[in-house]
């Protein structure tokens, strides 16, 4: 399937695309498709496009295929180094410099932080040490090298781990994890990640921004009526923990996790273990939407792609719950569909969804 895409003066292959956009693992994630469709059908090339949940990128990746000026907005870390990695315009040269990264097992001080002896066996210390400080030394201080080297460590760090999987945050026994095991798996990765890259090769003109910063306070960085389409999925309720998750590689990568602990919104931190109400959350968006409606043109679109959870035993409907909110704020609903998330959803064991869960896709317009 050739995506044709006049705007950006280029036929793109879309299989390409799709894993440029899966290239780092990223739960619960919308597809590149959805974000393609609504930008070509909300925009033009003078837009701008806000994602306030910006997550892995999607929404900047799909901008930069259409050559959208767009800005993204998250808290966690690894949200941002995703997304930075799909913004990233290597040359040739570059990219060649990249594949000739070959690191070799060398012996060096073990990284250190509280629990590393729990989730990680000593070798598997031993051989991420190694990996991290040769990208140190390869990288040369160089941003872009730093950074898409970065993105391929960061991706094979739960691999690396005892952590079961990236929806399922418990030690597990891995009897095949060993040093080369860990180093085939970098190698792996990187040239697969250089010939993702290289096939795909999207150039934009337009200024494409992501910022570590959280959304409650977005009219600090954008300005007031500028923005034509915020295309956005919020935190699905008690679903999911993207600090915990991504723990450990916020540890390896030298991050401050509890910087992203303490602004997630949503989390299962706060509504399965401190027992939060519904309003908390419902809130916590009122205000974020309240910041995107200040920077949001009159006329301007809003895509909101939301799941339902689960809070104190009962299903929160995202579209019941959000309809009132989004009226408030002047956003007229013209356009609704809705998927069984239980029949779409590949992020989560089986065994650990709950029946009856939507995933919404609600199209408002600010009058």
């Amino acid at each position: 399937m050739t995506l044709d895409l006049q705007s950006n003066f280029l036929s793109l292959d879309i299989e390409n695309l799709r894993k440029l956009d899966r290239i780092h693992p990223y739960p619960a994630k919308f597809t590149i498709d959805l974000a393609l469709e609504y930008i070509d059908k909300y925009t033009n090339k003078n837009s701008l496009i806000l994602d306030p949940f910006c997550g892995s990128g999607t929404t900047l990746l799909a901008s930069k295929v259409y050559n959208r000026e767009a800005v993204g907005f998250d808290i966690n870390f690894i949200a941002i180094l995703i997304s930075q990695f799909k913004l990233l315009d290597l040359d040739k040269k570059e990219l060649e410099y990249l594949k000739n990264f070959n690191p070799k097992y060398n012996l060096v001080k073990p990284y250190y932080y509280e629990s590393i002896n729990h989730w990680f066996k000593p070798e598997c210390i031993d051989a991420l040490s190694s990996i991290k400080e040769q990208i140190k030394i390869y990288s040369q201080n160089n941003k872009k090298y730093i950074l898409f080297l970065n993105l391929i460590f960061s991706s094979i760090i739960n691999i690396a781990s005892n952590q079961d999987s990236d929806t399922r945050y418990a030690s597990v026994e891995k009897p095949y994890l060993n040093k080369k095991y860990i180093f085939d798996k970098f190698s792996e990765k990187l040239q697969n990640a250089i010939n993702i890259y290289r096939n795909t090769n999207i150039k934009s003109n337009k200024n494409l921004k992501v910022f570590l910063y959280n959304s409650k306070k977005l009219t600090h960085k954008i300005k007031e009526n500028s923005v034509s389409l915020i295309l956005t999925s919020p935190p699905y309720p008690n679903t999911y923990d993207y600090y915990l998750y991504h723990k450990h590689r916020m540890c390896w990568l030298n991050y401050d996790f509890k910087f992203s602990m303490e602004n997630e919104i949503g989390s299962r931190r706060e509504y399965s273990s401190l027992k939060l109400p519904k309003e908390k959350f419902n809130n916590d968006l009122l205000e974020i939407f309240t910041q995107s409606n200040y920077i949001l043109k009159n006329g301007g679109f809003i895509v909101l792609i939301m799941g339902d959870g689960k809070i104190s035993g009962e299903i929160y409907n995202a579209k019941e719950e959000l309809l009132p909110i989004c009226k408030n704020l002047n956003w007229k609903l013209i356009d609704y569909s809705f998927s069984e998330l239980d029949k779409t959803s590949r992020s989560f064991v089986q065994s650990y969804r709950t029946k009856n869960k939507k995933e919404h896709i609600m199209v408002f317009q600010k009058e």
